[in-house]
């Protein structure tokens, strides 16, 4: 096997692993962290802040990724509604819908894989916005970036009403 097919390969199981990992956090009962929850916060509001501020230079993908983080804090706040919560003596639990969680990474994962496979070869592909450049992948990078800094809020808002 030459270098050239192999860096890809360890990439892409490197996001897959990735994915994998974030997926399986999000499912099943989850101990309420403040700090953890306070890091995440602070975590997704700089990288959406970096996007935003990077895709000023381009009117398409600041509207993508502005429309995804409209319809993303609804979504959010529809999954906080869906969140059960529970105190046992062992602390404070929270159990996220599982539905909206694998949706929206599935949502992420099928459209940076069209994406890889529509760019593979570039000359190809010319009526295709060159990479990160596409308002949809934005507009997807958005709803979840909305989705999740909505959430992380109301469970820190959750974790100062349980004290």
């Amino acid at each position: 096997m030459t270098p050239a097919p192999v860096v890809p390969i360890l990439f892409g199981g490197l996001i897959a692993w990735s994915l994998y990992r974030r997926v399986r956090r999000n499912i099943g009962r989850q101990k309420l962290q403040p700090r953890r929850i306070t890091i995440s916060i602070i975590f997704l509001g700089v990288v959406s802040l970096l996007v935003l501020s990077a895709s000023l230079q381009h009117p398409p993908l600041l509207f993508g990724f502005g429309g995804g983080l409209l319809l993303g804090v609804p979504l959010g706040l529809m999954g906080l509604r869906l969140t059960r919560f529970e105190t046992t003596d062992q602390g404070h639990f929270y159990t996220p819908n599982t539905h909206i969680g694998i949706a929206l990474s599935v949502l992420l994962v099928g459209r940076l894989l069209y994406r890889f496979w529509v760019l593979r070869d570039v000359a190809t592909a010319p009526s295709h916005p060159p990479p990160l450049q596409s308002p949809l992948t934005f507009f997807i990078f958005g709803l979840i970036m909305g989705y999740y800094v909505a959430y992380r809020i109301g469970l820190f808002v959750h974790t100062r009403d349980k004290k």
